[in-house]
């Protein structure tokens, strides 16, 4: 794997896994005390998740969009 797919992967996850948990934790349990310490554990565990599928699933990806953009010309 080279490393420019490799940053690219990480800096993917990084962010999306960090603007989902925030959404998601604002949305669950709000702006209360414990929000920065939930926002934070929920993005790990989403970081944890994501960075793996990132490296693993854009080839599959690509893939399935490539067969559904050939059937549609």
């Amino acid at each position: 794997m080279d490393s420019k797919r490799l940053l690219s992967g990480f800096l993917m996850a990084i962010t999306m896994s960090f603007c989902m948990s925030l959404v998601m934790t604002l949305v669950n349990v709000g702006p209360t005390s414990a929000f920065p310490f939930l926002w934070m554990r929920g993005w790990f565990i989403g970081f944890c998740v994501a960075f793996p599928l990132s490296m693993f699933l854009p080839k599959y990806i690509q893939k399935i969009s490539g067969k559904i953009l050939k059937n549609k010309n």
